[in-house]
């Protein structure tokens, strides 16, 4: 039944037609704002072009004669062409110039001559000049309020550009040609120094051939790595045959060199041959006699004696020195050497070989780290000697090609000085201007439409960005991540409305009502396979609605044929009785909590509805959290849940207050309700994140004050409320439909 709940869509990167519907609503909101806007800046676009003066503009071209084109670098490498395509020409920078003061100075005194009030920076804003793409022409044009003024300024700049392009080509091959000869000497300078250096640089360090020389410092380094290897894997596998032979012979190396010693000495081994002998005899006259008995008395003596001769001829053996390194417990541990057979002692020989293996090894591997790092070492220094040596020689390159750029250089602008080229021309025609090109009435009002409705636009996005409240269900259902349980449409006479209900039980709104059976369906079915027996409803703020929903939740369940309880358990500000006349609030929910009534004594029952009972909040307690918290509270839920079918709880919002929290873990869950256009999202999200925090059965969300409320079936409903049942044949048809969902539910089980 799940299918009844709307789920959060996944997330999707691309734009799509949910994210053009939020931009719509945000835009239908903002109209009150983008209208302004528009039609303010449209009109203050159109209003000023109304005041302008009329504004005339002429124009002549001037043609760039590619042949005459001394942009060129004379230091290229070839001679210049005697024609530069027009692609290649930096037009860009020949604009620069001709706008610049040291090209235009030369004409204002004679244009101020008659025009005393036009100086440079005013000609230059009214002057524009323009390339056009794919040619070599220039179109000079100049605007001013004055016909007359605009003919005359333009002859004055013809003459000017058409000089400028003279003494340009008079002076540029002469200054170049100066500025080649001026450098030559200090890169010939350059050359020899370079090349002096070079030479000390490769007899200072021997340098004959640096590839070769790094290849045998590599090798060396790469020989000595091997050789490391392979002393590492055989060190490693000596080391292996040395635990074992010390695991086998149970003696360490110290031990195993006192061993071989004493093998090899005779009287040594005769004495451990007689400590042998009178050992076995102790042991077997031991079991004979007691251990006083002089036999045995005889023999430890014997064996006492037979010790200390050991120990001597051990001194005499292995020196004082040695033996100070093993104890006396440490040489009775030894094995006897008599009973030594040859195969273990070759086998302690070579335990002592194979140590000495490992300390050549060790030895032999320092000495291969020391040739490594020298190896390393060298390699470093080598590899700083071979980028001075690059360096060097890579700077040679650079001023030998410099030197050869400008000898060529020299020779292509001797070539120029004897050449004659033709300056620039003027190819149209100079006349003072008839028709105004501004202002333009028409399109200054498209452009200020265009711009005001951009304008408003953009403040309107604005301003949404910066609203920080929900105004859409789909924006909350996206952005809170929670199972939503339905909306609630906004209804303007709501005060009107529930007094209505509260007099006759109707009406107006059939949408607004539906709303509500959706509701309660979703809740049916929030979870299959269990009944919702109780819950609580409470919002993030004071304003939301949640005291209305609870009233026309419980009335739309007790329509359906459940027996319902509402509960006001909003002690800090009671509502639900100021909804419903027939309702009083001077005894209530605290009054039972505290003890001073009884819970049946003091519930209402609404007289047009015979399975909706009440209880109001009563007289305002101190401390209502800890009244909802006590035990009492917890008795008395228990008792509601097996005598009604479904008890709803009207509570304090969650921000700032706990006792929703307390209520909602005593209850089958939580229902929030959040108010569009009223709460800010930072509020929702805490509450959220509280209530995760606490582990609180969020059962669902409904946005209430949904605007411009369309339900699919709204069609349907209008054509039945507009036949005229009344109340009672609705909810007769309610709790028929509630039935046969039952009995439905249960055949599914």
């Amino acid at each position: 039944m799940s299918e009844y709940l709307e789920k959060i869509p996944a997330k999707e990167s691309n734009v799509d037609p949910w994210e053009l519907r939020q931009l719509a609503s945000v835009l239908r909101r903002r109209l009150f704002l983008i209208i302004p806007i528009a039609l303010v800046i449209t009109a203050g676009v159109v209003y000023r072009g109304w005041l302008q003066k009329p504004i005339y503009s002429e124009k002549f071209q001037l043609f760039l004669d590619p042949t005459a084109d001394t942009s060129i670098n004379p230091l290229s490498e070839q001679r210049r062409p005697s024609f530069v395509p027009p692609q290649f020409r930096d037009f860009k920078t020949e604009i620069e110039v001709l706008t610049s003061y040291q090209v235009i100075s030369p004409l204002l005194p004679e244009i101020q001559n008659r025009y005393s009030d036009l100086n440079y920076d005013k000609l230059v804003k009214r002057l524009k000049l323009k390339h056009l793409e794919g040619t070599a022409i220039i179109e000079v044009a100049y605007q001013d309020t004055d016909p007359e003024k605009i003919e005359f300024i333009l002859n004055k700049l013809k003459q000017a550009y058409t000089d400028y392009s003279l003494n340009k080509l008079k002076s540029s091959t002469v200054q170049a040609e100066k500025l080649v000869e001026t450098q030559l000497p200090d890169l010939r300078k350059r050359v020899d120094k370079l090349q002096g250096e070079l030479q000390i640089f490769r007899r200072k360090y021997n340098l004959v051939s640096p590839e070769q020389q790094s290849q045998v410092l590599s090798e060396r380094l790469a020989n000595a790595l091997e050789q490391k290897q392979e002393a590492l894997t055989l060190l490693g596998e000596t080391r292996s045959s040395f635990n074992s032979l010390q695991d086998e012979l149970g003696v360490n190396v110290k031990q195993a060199k006192v061993i071989s010693t004493l093998s090899e000495a005779p009287r040594y081994l005769a004495l451990q041959e007689q400590l042998q002998q009178i050992e076995t005899q102790l042991a077997t006259d031991t079991t004979k006699y007691t251990t006083g008995h002089p036999a045995i008395a005889d023999l430890l003596e014997k064996r006492q004696r037979i010790l200390s001769l050991i120990r001597q001829e051990a001194v005499a053996v292995l020196g004082i020195n040695t033996l100070r390194e093993l104890n006396i417990k440490e040489l009775n541990q030894l094995p006897a050497i008599s009973a030594q057979k040859s195969g273990r002692l070759q086998l302690t020989q070579k335990l002592i070989e194979t140590a000495t293996q490992i300390q050549g090894l060790q030895t032999r591997i320092k000495y291969l780290e020391e040739i490594e790092n020298q190896a390393r070492k060298d390699l470093q220094q080598f590899a700083a000697v071979i980028r001075q040596y690059t360096d060097l020689n890579r700077n040679l390159e650079i001023a030998n090609e410099s030197l050869g750029r400008f000898l060529s250089a020299r020779e292509n602008l001797q070539i120029e000085t004897a050449r004659k080229v033709s300056p620039w021309q003027v190819i149209s025609q100079i006349e003072a201007p008839k028709q105004p090109i501004s202002p333009n009435l028409s399109r200054d009002l498209a452009l200020g439409g265009i711009a005001g409705v951009l304008a408003g636009v953009g403040a309107a996005i604005i301003a949404g960005k910066l609203d920080n409240k929900y105004h859409s269900p789909e924006k909350l259902q996206n952005d809170i991540g929670q199972t939503f349980l339905g909306t609630i449409p906004y209804h303007k006479e709501l005060k009107t409305a529930i007094t209505q209900l509260s007099r006759n039980g109707t009406l107006a709104n059939s949408a607004y009502w539906e709303a509500y059976i959706s509701l309660q369906t979703n809740l049916d079915f929030l979870e299959p396979d269990k009944i919702l027996k109780s819950l609580v409803i409470s919002s993030t703020l004071p304003g939301e609605g949640k005291s209305t929903i609870s009233l026309y939740l419980a009335k739309v369940a007790a329509a359906m044929g459940k027996r319902v309880l509402l509960v006001d358990a909003d002690m800090r500000n009671p509502t639900i009785h100021r909804y419903v006349e027939s309702l009083t609030n001077t005894w209530g929910l605290s009054n039972v909590i505290s003890g001073a009534a009884e819970a049946h004594d003091l519930i209402q029952t609404l007289p047009e509805e015979e399975n909706l009972s009440v209880l109001t909040a009563g007289q305002t307690p101190p401390n209502p959290a800890r009244l909802l918290a006590s035990g009492k509270m917890k008795d008395l839920l228990l008792d509601f849940q097996t005598k009604y079918d479904l008890v709803i709880i009207d509570t304090p919002p969650l921000h700032g207050f706990a006792d929703a929290k307390y209520l909602a873990s005593q209850t089958d869950g939580l229902m929030m309700v959040v108010g569009l256009d009223k709460t800010e999202k930072p509020a929702v999200r805490q509450v959220l994140n509280d209530l995760e925090t606490s582990h609180i059965n969020l059962l669902g969300i409904v946005a209430n004050g949904v605007k411009g409320y369309k339900p699919s079936y709204s069609g349907y409903y209008g054509h039945y409320y507009n036949k005229g049942k009344n109340d009672s044949e609705r909810y007769e048809l309610i709790a028929t439909v509630s039935s046969k969902e039952e009995s439905v539910e249960i055949e599914d089980k």
